[in-house]
């Protein structure tokens, strides 16, 4: 069974291009929002809270060119992107600094001196943008450099808790509920921050927690399909019915009986969908299961054929080489096939054929299996059966056959047979057994004959290729010659 995981390629382009345009987008705001703080003009909407400062703005700039150059395979490109993420780092811990240490002047004091004191809002990002971005900047040297998969995804989802929780905070604003995270993290800083940890994300969809959701099965269909509603849904409707509230005056209960009959429609919206993907999971595993049965079938004996047979005696050989499984090859020929379908014609033949089809699924044990070989000959599989056993299997096969009320002349076969050995492949298994079918025709039909391993046949009954070289001491179980 094939276990290798497959990605689906429409979601790894959709991904890509994400990072693609979360980048240009991050590019235009910081670059946006940096002009605009040292030329004093509103470039880019604040969207509530204070406007971003410089060095967020500048974090967001170097973030989105350092997201741009991923996936150009050019070692320097991927050098001068480290050297953008650590320099996001660096103005993160610098204003971290700025808050933690008594006068402390670095780089955004500097900024500040060169660019007019006072004139401006101060360059030094907030605390929690600078958390924030201290975590993005580690986010894309690590996926830049393909180290600690597992610290750079605790980076992201850092990220991810703060965007979010800003974003949740932009409807208790909207409330006028005083004080929230947007007076420490500008709503504008925290779309940047969503933004950029996804197009990291996104950026290598193949690693990481965008692994799955690449997956060209059932579990990557759920998990694009439900993970961003699941993300977004509860900030929608947060923003949403406190934007009623207190924007259109909807009073209090109402707004809450509106959120919570959203909520579960929402729920319940999720659960149809999960219905319907396994709904159409299982439709379409039962239609693949029904076209490889008639891939794997004869059409005239309703028993497997060739295709089916390469594929069980690949898999009872694997089982024998692994655990040591044995089983045993049967090839039964109906005698003087070509003389009764002369006498009688085609359709009788056919007729012969199924009635002989349905007469081996009756002598065989389920687990067994029964192909048609090709004309009249047919090849059967008996797991977990010897040598010594094979006599009894075929001559009740045989009886079997002899025993049928057929409607024109009684219809005999003859087998051959053969157990697997430790040198033999499928080609060797059927030449042993077709050569003991070809002795049991020469012997007078209507009997069963086997021939032992191939390393030691000795018999002139089998092929050229088969016969044996001279062994000393012949290998355990197997015979030297062809056995009646």
């Amino acid at each position: 069974m094939n276990t290798e995981f497959v990605h689906s390629r429409w979601a790894m382009r959709g991904y890509l291009l994400y990072s693609r345009l979360a980048s240009l987008l991050m590019v235009g705001v910081g670059l946006g929002s940096s002009l605009g703080w040292a030329a004093q003009v509103d470039l880019v909407p604040g969207l509530g809270g204070r406007d971003m400062r410089l060095a967020a703005a500048l974090c967001v700039l170097l973030s989105g060119l350092a997201l741009a150059m991923v996936g150009t395979g050019r070692r320097w490109v991927l050098r001068v992107a480290s050297l953008l993420c650590a320099m996001v780092a660096v103005l993160a811990v610098d204003s971290l600094l700025g808050y933690t240490r008594t006068g402390y002047r670095g780089i955004a004091a500097g900024l500040d001196a060169t660019l007019g004191e006072g004139q401006r809002p101060a360059a030094r990002m907030s605390e929690l943008a600078a958390i924030g971005f201290l975590l993005l900047g580690g986010q894309g040297l690590l996926i830049l450099n393909a180290r600690a998969l597992v610290l750079r995804e605790m980076f992201g989802l850092g990220v991810l808790a703060i965007a979010m929780a800003s974003l949740a905070s932009f409807a208790f604003v909207l409330a006028q509920h005083g004080e929230s995270l947007l007076e420490r993290l500008p709503i504008l800083t925290g779309v940047s921050l969503l933004f950029g940890t996804l197009g990291w994300m996104s950026s290598v969809p193949t690693t990481g927690l965008t692994r799955i959701s690449t997956a060209a099965t059932l579990g990557g269909v759920f998990a694009r399909s439900l993970l961003l509603p699941a993300l977004l849904l509860p900030l929608v409707y947060t923003f949403v019915f406190k934007l009623l509230e207190t924007r259109f005056g909807v009073p209090e209960i109402v707004a809450s009986t509106l959120g919570a009959v959203f909520t579960g429609g929402s729920v319940a919206w999720m659960i149809w969908l999960v219905a319907s993907l396994l709904d159409r999971s299982e439709r379409l595993r039962e239609a693949s299961l029904q076209l490889r049965d008639v891939a794997d079938t004869d059409s005239l004996t309703g028993l497997g054929n060739r295709r089916k047979l390469d594929a069980e005696i690949e898999r009872l050989l694997r089982e024998y080489r692994q655990q040591r499984t044995p089983f045993s090859l049967l090839v039964l020929d109906i005698d003087h096939f070509k003389a009764y379908n002369d006498a009688y014609g085609h359709q009788a033949g056919d007729d012969a054929l199924r009635e002989i089809g349905r007469l081996l699924r009756v002598a065989l044990r389920p687990r067994d299996i029964a192909v048609r070989y090709g004309g009249e000959e047919f090849v059967l599989l008996v797991h977990g059966v010897r040598m010594p056993q094979l006599p009894v299997i075929a001559e009740r096969i045989l009886q079997t056959i002899r025993d049928n009320q057929w409607p024109l002349v009684p219809i005999t076969a003859s087998i051959g047979g053969a157990e697997v050995c430790g040198a033999d492949s499928a080609t060797t298994l059927l030449q042993r057994a077709d050569a003991s079918l070809y002795g049991a025709k020469r012997n007078g039909r209507d009997r069963f004959e086997a021939m032992g391993c191939a390393e030691c046949i000795a018999s002139r009954d089998a092929p050229p290729a088969l016969r044996a070289r001279e062994w000393d001491q012949p290998p355990p179980g197997c015979r030297a010659a062809s056995q009646g």
